[in-house]
């Protein structure tokens, strides 16, 4: 049905019947955000997505100066304080100030995924780095799953908000368990500092100690020494340079668009699993459930398939799926509300799914020398999705199925732009420009190829011996790896 602005139902505040049935007290009543001002729930909801997208300018910058862990334990308390003050805002600012909170969390909770990510694939060898960068969504989602299960059993927004932050505070502890990434170190020139955790591990895993690791990085770091009078001479490769080559403009706008529509239909169907048809805590549960099985599914197929047939497959699958689910919404009949809880979740498995791709098929498509700006210009343009994802929300007053069907159109058009990249799969991460440019030219593998291969190859390390004096031509190649 469609609606003009007009035709919404004005009402007056105070002759509204509020149900208890969910929630005893909420955060919407106690501003009143009801009625003629139920729009800016949807304004305040975005203001957490624009604190996403500073935070993860600022939890970036901080974590490649001043270390992994630092910038991990600043995020944990700027997320801590920031959601459990929330609690307490009250009075005619109240609103004001919790939305500046929410802003907060916003910048907290990125900076927690980014730098937790980010150590986690710093600690592992590159035989692992994709299995653990889809791995670790996996406790985020838990995560989600326990702040349902707390909203189930406390009714009370203010209460709610205190459980779900104050406790965050004990993650203060992983400075003094989680050593601080060995390559950030090495990077940084605090070699021995990285030497000490690198034989305390060597000790722990009762392995050879591997000095000839770092008597090669002491040659690589004077080496670099030498030569950085005439690098600072040579000319600055910068994100503006992948946009001066036609073919590396249309991947880099077509990867952008991929990480708009992931994010849009990713947070988009996570808020909407509350409103479906049937109970709120149950589709909350399978929403966030629904996203295991889909990182499980990108760590089994992405190195026998490859990253563009998946990314197109999934994107296509969930929108398809939201355009669907959206046009179901407002049905009264038991059957199709199963049926849109069914589709939501096929979106989300998809939206999931495509998030867990785009990270590493982003870092494989672009060149070293821009590859962090690379991805942080995607990052922004996703926080973007999001911010429109809930905004969409808008629409409903003119047409209710508009927020869904719109983010199912944009994510069917993903899919089919996503053909147009190259397969990664068994390429070399690219170091330069032309090299990147010249990725999948020599490749022969088929859009529908598909390489059988067992989980114990995919994921079994050869262990080298390690050479007990120097380093010979062996260590060396483990090196280069």
């Amino acid at each position: 049905t469609f609606f003009s602005y007009d035709d919404v139902v004005s009402c007056d505040i105070g002759s509204l019947v509020i149900d208890r049935s969910i929630m005893r007290n909420t955060l919407i009543e106690e501003f009143q955000l009801l009625c003629g001002r139920s729009g800016q729930r949807t304004v305040y909801n975005a203001i957490y997505m624009v604190g996403m997208m500073c935070g993860s300018y600022v939890f970036g910058w901080v974590s490649d100066s001043y270390g992994r862990i630092k910038a991990l334990l600043l995020a944990v308390v700027t997320l801590s304080l920031s959601g459990t003050l929330g609690a307490f805002c009250s009075g005619l600012m109240g609103l004001h100030v919790y939305a500046f909170m929410r802003f907060l969390t916003g910048m907290g909770g990125i900076g927690c995924v980014m730098s937790s990510f980010v150590l986690a694939i710093e600690h592992v060898g590159c035989k692992y780095t994709m299995v653990i960068g889809i791995a670790i969504v996996i406790p985020f989602t838990l995560g989600e799953a326990l702040l349902g299960l707390e909203a189930y059993f406390i009714r009370d927004w203010k209460t709610l908000q205190i459980v779900a932050h104050l406790p965050l505070l004990l993650l203060v502890g992983v400075y003094w368990v989680v050593p601080e990434s060995v390559r950030w170190l090495i990077g940084a020139g605090r070699v021995e500092e990285a030497k000490d955790i690198i034989e305390k591990a060597a000790r722990v895993n009762e392995r050879d100690n591997p000095a000839h690791l770092f008597k090669a990085t002491m040659i690589a770091s004077s080496g670099l020494e030498n030569t950085a009078h005439s690098e600072s001479n040579e000319v600055k490769t910068t994100i503006l340079d992948l946009f001066r080559i036609t073919k590396m403009a249309l991947r880099a706008f077509n990867m952008c668009f991929q990480w708009f529509s992931v994010t849009m239909c990713y947070y988009g169907l996570s808020f909407a699993s509350t409103s479906l048809s049937g109970d709120v805590f149950s589709n909350f549960f399978l929403s966030i459930f629904i996203e295991i099985p889909s990182y499980i599914f990108c760590i089994l197929v992405m190195d026998s398939w490859g990253r563009r047939p998946i990314l197109s497959f999934c994107q296509a699958m969930s929108g398809i799926a939201c355009i669907f689910c959206g046009l179901l919404q407002g049905q009264t009949d038991p059957g199709l509300q199963g049926l849109q809880v069914f589709l939501s979740l096929i979106g989300k498995f998809g939206a999931s799914a495509s998030f867990a791709i785009v990270y590493v098929y982003t870092a494989e498509m672009f060149p070293t020398v821009i590859r962090n700006q690379a991805v942080g210009t995607c990052s922004l343009v996703a926080r973007i999705g999001g911010i429109t994802s809930l905004l969409l929300d808008l629409l409903k007053v003119y047409w209710l199925p508009a927020p869904v069907f719109i983010m199912g159109v944009v994510a069917t058009t993903a899919g089919a732009l996503a053909v147009f990249f190259p397969e990664t799969l068994g390429e070399k991460l690219p170091e330069t420009m032309d090299e990147a440019f010249r990725i999948g030219e020599n490749s022969n593998r088929g859009f529908c190829t598909f390489t059988c291969t067992s989980v114990k190859e995919m994921f079994s390390e050869e262990l080298k011996t390690v050479p007990r004096d120097g380093f010979n031509n062996q260590a060396m190649d483990v090196e280069k790896e």
